[in-house]
């Protein structure tokens, strides 16, 4: 198996387990404040220790792309949770992992990459996969907030996957990357919950959810960054963010929620995009 679609299934399981326990939490009332704070002082020591072990904690002008990610992953990550509180995982995890096409799109028109007709086969089947989960929200009023939620999130985790290739274009290695990401999420998380005025709850689901959900995040941003060392964005963004399979099945069996038809199509698509990617 190439090196990139090794890593890219790694940050795949990380980020469906993450997404899932971003709505299996609702049902204990989570503040997004606190949340997005403590899941990001998870992340920063996690970030720091897979830099270390990697021994890739070096200084280099690229990692300004890692801390502009970092802000814009705390607001896409916010848009998750508070969208996840009025929709399935089934049907809005998956839109949100369309971002992955944004990056494809921005790579392909900005850096140059190719993109093949079995790539663009591949591309195609999964936005199908993805727009069979999500495009009954868009016809329901009181579900159109959340569905739309999930979009922008979907648009700010596209551009993430550009900035990483122009971060390690610019010499930055991915653990250093992920560690600059922590310290500009925490530039907005920090006075976001200074200013939304909640409680930090440092006991039980409140407080060690976010910080696994931290932990599992950082580790998923370590794997694609190598991922994306390795090979093109066009291959290896789709196979992470198709992480929504994971999170799908996950929420099947623990959650409850249907399999309806369209999310049967969506999950067969999403695994032959991945099939035909792995072999690219």
């Amino acid at each position: 198996m190439p090196e990139e679609v090794f890593f890219a299934l790694f940050s795949l399981g990380f980020l469906g387990v993450s997404d899932f326990l971003y709505k299996w939490g609702q049902r204990f009332e989570l503040r997004g404040a606190s949340f997005m704070l403590l899941q990001n002082i998870a992340y920063i020591p996690t970030a720091i220790a897979l830099a270390v072990y990697r021994q890739e904690l070096d200084f280099s002008v690229g990692l300004g792309y890692g801390f502009l990610n970092g802000m814009l992953a705390f607001v896409a990550f916010l848009l998750l949770l508070k969208s996840l509180k009025h929709g399935d995982a089934l049907a809005l995890v998956p839109v949100v992992r369309l971002n992955f096409a944004v990056t494809a799109a921005l790579t392909v028109s900005f850096l140059g990459e190719q993109l093949n007709w079995v790539k663009g086969a591949a591309l195609g089947l999964a936005a199908l996969a993805i727009l069979a989960n999500g495009a009954g929200y868009a016809s329901v009023a009181r579900q159109r907030k959340p569905f739309f939620m999930a979009l922008i999130a979907m648009v700010l985790f596209g551009c993430i996957g550009l900035f990483y290739k122009l971060g390690l274009a610019a010499g930055a290695t991915p653990g250093a990357l992920v560690v600059a990401q922590s310290f500009g999420a925490l530039s907005l998380a920090l006075p976001f919950a200074i200013h939304s005025g909640d409680n930090i709850l440092v006991r039980g689901v409140h407080c060690w959810l976010p910080l696994l959900c931290g932990a599992l995040i950082a580790s998923s941003y370590v794997a694609v960054g190598i991922a994306f060392s390795y090979g093109d964005a066009v291959v290896v963004a789709p196979i992470a963010q198709l992480s929504f399979v994971l999170t799908g099945l996950l929420a099947i069996l623990f959650l409850k929620e249907k399999l309806q038809s369209r999310n049967a199509i969506s999950i067969v698509c999403a695994i032959l995009s991945v099939l035909v990617f792995s072999n690219t």
